[in-house]
């Protein structure tokens, strides 16, 4: 499938949308954004939905085009085939029917890929997850992330031919194939711990004792230096947890508060589950980006383009050194788009549908 895309400042995007959608050949349009560009306004959400062909997308922290990742400006995407989009609202009411939202049919209607974003705090993100894996199991390739920015409040971040919205879900379908590479490289150094008390996306005892005093415990040992509620999410991007799973990549939860002895995750940690405490390098999530794209690019057709979605909180793990896995990605010799997501979601190829953190998410995207 053919891709185009332009980076392009917040003034001149109405032009370059009503172009794009009005080339022969674009028949949708993959739009995203940088938290800088003012498009929360009455005249983007006009231009939207003049549009003549479907677009979908979100803002980000940040984004990735031609070979670079930066703050500033919207990536304009045009796909040479028709996405059909579906958008599912109240992603934080867990009465909301997920499934209902969704189109059971789309891989018997020929439909092989879906790009997937979520507003990032939204409350049932692994509910939808759940319905979607249930709706799809492995029939769809899915590649996507979380939306939003890093102020950790909600607001309007995905975007629609309706308009900028919040708390909810878009999910995009396309008859391009997609091979998908996932990887995060940090390694086990302390654990399992059984997770024995948690609610939601807040845990509170491993094994019985205090989340954060066992956390610290490990990360005093292991870094040789003192770790307390003020130092702690400085410390914490370095030492995520994983919760195992049978035959696939740990699932990586970046634990980013604390308070009273609990720890709050990006993303859930359900009780009963095993958490590991992780560890990884500069060299070891380089290494992981590589071989995602590897993996990705592996497939048995001939890649066109590659969409890479990575965790923001790797950029600020790596700080300079991130260019590095920007280059382990666009080595490749291929198109790369993509975006520094807030949680990743993917297929991995073996079964597992997941919301990860800390993660490359790499798909080399084909013909239709």
């Amino acid at each position: 499938m053919t891709v185009t895309s332009t980076v392009v400042p917040g003034e001149d995007l109405h032009e370059t949308l009503v172009s794009t959608a009005a080339s022969e050949s674009v028949e949708g349009i993959l739009l995203l954004a940088t938290p800088d560009e003012p498009l929360l306004t009455d005249s983007f959400e006009s231009t939207l939905q003049s549009l003549s062909v479907p677009i979908f997308g979100g803002i980000f922290p940040e984004i990735i085009a031609e070979g670079d990742n930066t703050d500033s400006g919207v990536l304009v995407v045009g796909l040479s085939a028709e996405p059909v989009v579906t958008t599912v609202e109240g992603l934080s009411d867990p009465d909301t029917a997920f499934r209902d939202a969704l189109d059971p049919r789309l891989p018997a209607k020929g439909y092989r890929t879906a790009f997937v974003f979520v507003d990032a705090y939204s409350e049932c993100i692994e509910q939808f997850i759940q319905a979607l894996f249930r709706t799809y199991s492995v029939e769809l390739s899915v590649i996507g992330g979380g939306a939003g920015t890093l102020g950790d409040e909600r607001s309007p971040c995905l975007i629609t031919n309706e308009g900028v919205i919040e708390d909810a879900a878009v999910i995009a379908a396309l008859h391009a194939p997609t091979s998908v590479g996932v990887n995060h490289g940090y390694k086990e150094i302390a654990g399992p711990f059984r997770v024995t008390d948690a609610e939601g996306s807040t845990l509170h005892t491993l094994d019985g004792k205090p989340a954060f005093e066992q956390y610290r415990d490990v990360v005093e040992r292991h870094a040789g230096r003192t770790v307390t509620p003020e130092t702690f999410f400085k410390v914490a991007k370095s030492y995520p947890f994983g919760i195992s799973r049978l035959d696939g990549e740990q699932l990586v939860r970046d634990p980013f508060a604390v308070e009273d002895g609990s720890m709050s995750c990006f993303g859930a940690v359900p009780e009963g589950e095993f958490l590991s405490v992780l560890a990884g390098d500069a060299d070891s999530l380089v290494d992981a980006a590589h071989t995602a794209a590897d993996h990705a690019t592996s497939g048995s057709f001939g890649p066109e383009s590659l969409l890479f979605f990575d965790c923001i909180s790797r950029v600020l793990y790596l700080e300079d050194d991130f260019d590095r896995e920007l280059a382990a990605v666009t080595d490749h010799g291929l198109p790369v788009v993509g975006a520094l997501t807030i949680g990743e979601i993917a297929n991995d190829g073996i079964g597992h549908l997941d919301y990860y953190n800390k993660t490359a998410v790499i798909g080399a995207l084909g013909d239709v």
